[in-house]
């Protein structure tokens, strides 16, 4: 019998001994055997080379494997090539033939098994979990040796060799899940799907690779960082345990790591020991590990224990002898490393497209970042809105320390554009971008988009509503004063705001009625032109319309929020006249009408408070405003204690 090669003892045991998933190691790369579901950590490119030597009677060595593997976003792909992975038996076939010099010759088979490449590829769902498959190709040759008969003028023996190739495919799965950083699980198939490229021999089939189904269960417990632990379980009656640990050397990794292996193919229970050691760096990891198996791998084996038992896998089984493996993988990154990446976003508030100028200079959300390197690095966040945003809005850049967190705030821009009357959840993209134009990192979070006419209760956002179509209402308020035009022209400059006003009014209101409510629905504010369409709207939508006709004319209002009392508020126009204290007795004697306001120059200005739901005159609605400003902002100090509010229209 003539060994050439043998590497493993079962399918989930790899060249380089078992390196768990939790700590994220290069050395299972293109660990098929080990790794089916084909989990890798690498980002970008890998190349990888496995070389060995065999201690038997003559020690060889040979190259067992070159392998080239790719991660392509949540996809990662690989391929290898074994030359290394074979093994021949050669037989006596218990036959002889006489030569003509009466010598004889003894007839043999020749067996030969290789794995001669393979295909990976395996899906990140998430950073907890991946799934993948494996394919693998394997070669059988059976090269027999007999004897024909030949009739001629004499009989005489010919030697023949027959030779059979049965190649075959080999199929599997495997899931990988991390739910943390020290715990992982995962499971696989063993023989989940063979394919043979030919019909076999029927009597060749003791010979051929027993093709056994089954799965494994694979456990990772890493209780500190320093160490894990693992367990792989084979349905096919066959385990691997063993112990790992870590320690950092000047940024690198230095691994040590031991396991045993049993299968029932082999005696004692535990057929060898796997020391390794591992070094990675962020360019370039190596592995050596040594086989050792407990029991004498010198003594002979009869072709009648090859025919009973079979061969169960090419590599490791109770021809194999120990061996030394030496595996080196080359990390050939292009993609940037990760600078920062995200804990957590927290939704400050909702989207009220309206009030747009609000999200310009007040987060719409809060995220917690956090720096991976060890230098101070600047944020660059941005997000998208679905629906909202075409493209990505940048927010202001921070700054944050060596492996240090800070918070960051989102803004963004709501066009113009947007009229969505109809309120629903949508999502959020959010980035952040360090020193690369590609985010570092990305997550997405819901968030309720609520439409043109949502309102979130406070007065001082009504202003939105009232500026949104400024041109609507600069149309219908000049109309209304073009019909005015000679009796304006003729009256005193200074009393022409105060006219203006009182027209407007009394134009807009002839057709309008008061409603508390008539949308049925709580914070639904009507825009100007809504409401003359309407006919009537409610406190809120009376004081928007007014407000907005005498602003797009160039006549400065605010309003007056009355906060709730026993859960019902109330929002009334201030008009400012931009007359003098001295020129209000041009308008009115009597002083309660008025409200003396200061404009930016410092100068005292006459303001009027109108009642917007009084819609019979001007003269009649500014009665009721004055009465009510006078006894809730000024007579029970309203103003003093903040149960009153002037809201400028800005």
């Amino acid at each position: 019998m003539i060994e050439t090669l043998n590497i493993q003892a079962q399918s989930s045991f790899g060249l380089s001994g078992y390196w768990t998933p939790l700590q994220q190691s290069s050395t299972l790369l293109n660990s098929f055997e080990a790794n089916p579901g084909n989990f890798s950590s690498l980002k970008d490119w890998g190349l990888s080379f496995s070389y060995g030597g065999e201690f038997s009677g003559t020690p060889t060595s040979s190259l067992y494997l070159i392998s080239l593997d790719k991660q392509i976003g949540s996809h990662f792909i690989s391929l290898r090539y074994t030359p290394g992975y074979q093994k021949e038996f050669i037989f006596n076939n218990g036959e002889s033939i006489v030569l003509h010099d009466s010598s004889t010759q003894s007839l043999s088979s020749q067996f030969t098994y290789k794995e001669l490449f393979g295909l990976g590829y395996s899906y990140k769902f998430s950073e907890k979990l991946s799934a993948g498959f494996s394919l693998r190709y394997f070669k059988q040759e059976f090269d027999q040796q007999s004897v024909l008969p030949v009739f001629s003028d004499t009989v005489y023996l010919n030697q023949v060799n027959k030779i059979n190739n049965i190649n075959f495919w080999r199929g599997d799965l495997g899931i990988n899940y991390s739910p943390s950083k020290y715990f992982s699980l995962s499971f696989a198939t063993i023989n989940l799907l063979n394919v043979n490229e030919s019909v076999a021999d029927s009597t060749l089939a003791p010979y051929e690779i027993k093709k056994d189904k089954g799965v494994s269960f694979g456990l990772s417990i890493a209780p500190s960082e320093s160490y894990d632990l693992n367990l792989i379980y084979e349905t096919t009656n066959a385990l691997q345990t063993g112990i790992n640990s870590y320690f950092n050397l000047f940024g690198n990794k230095i691994g040590f790591g031991v396991s045993v292996f049993h299968d029932k193919f082999q005696s004692p229970f535990f057929a060898g020991i796997v020391p390794a050691i591992s070094f990675n760096t962020n360019k370039f990891s190596f592995s050596l590990s040594g086989i050792k198996y407990f029991s004498n791998r010198n003594i002979p084996h009869t072709f009648s224990e090859f025919t009973n038992d079979g061969l169960n896998n090419i590599i490791n089984n109770r021809y194999s002898f120990d061996k030394a493996v030496l595996t080196v993988t080359f990390a050939l990154n292009t993609i940037p490393e990760k600078e920062v990446e995200f804990l957590d976003v927290d939704m400050i508030r909702d989207i009220y497209p309206t009030m747009s100028d609000n999200y310009l200079n007040r987060p719409f959300a809060d995220a917690k970042i956090v720096n991976l390197t060890d230098k101070t690095i600047s944020v660059k966040p941005s997000s998208k809105i679905e629906g909202i945003n075409e493209d990505r809005i940048i927010s202001p850049v921070v700054t944050i320390g060596p492996k240090d967190t800070a918070d960051v705030p989102f803004y963004t821009i709501i066009p113009q554009s947007y009229d969505k009357k109809k309120t629903g959840i949508s999502f959020v993209d959010f980035f952040v971008t360090a020193n690369n134009d590609n985010p570092d990192d990305q997550t997405q979070k819901p968030i309720l988009i609520n439409g043109i006419n949502a309102w979130d209760g406070k007065v001082i956002n009504l202003r939105y509503f009232i500026k949104r179509n400024y041109e609507f209402s600069m149309d219908y308020s000049k109309k209304i004063l073009s019909n005015y035009k000679s009796e304006l022209d003729t009256m005193s400059y200074s009393l022409s705001i105060f006219y203006k006003a009182k027209i407007i009014f009394n134009n807009c209101v002839r057709e309008l009625v008061y409603s508390s409510n008539p949308t049925a629905a709580q914070n639904y504010v009507q825009f100007p032109n809504e409401t003359l369409n309407l006919k009537g709207g409610n406190c809120d939508d009376l004081s928007v319309l007014y407000s907005s006709l005498l602003e797009s004319v160039g006549i400065q209002t605010a309003l007056v929020d009355y906060k709730p009392q026993n859960g019902i508020g109330h929002v009334s126009v201030l008009v400012n006249t931009q007359l003098s204290p001295d020129q209000a007795r041009l308008i009115t004697d009597n002083d309660s009408k008025y409200f003396i306001r200061k404009n930016e120059s410092g100068v005292d200005e006459v303001w009027i408070p109108v009642e917007t739901t009084s819609l019979t005159n001007f003269d009649k609605a500014w009665e009721l405003g004055a009465e009510k400003f006078n006894q809730d902002a000024l007579t029970n100090l309203g103003l003093a204690k903040g149960s009153v509010e002037i809201v400028d229209i800005y």
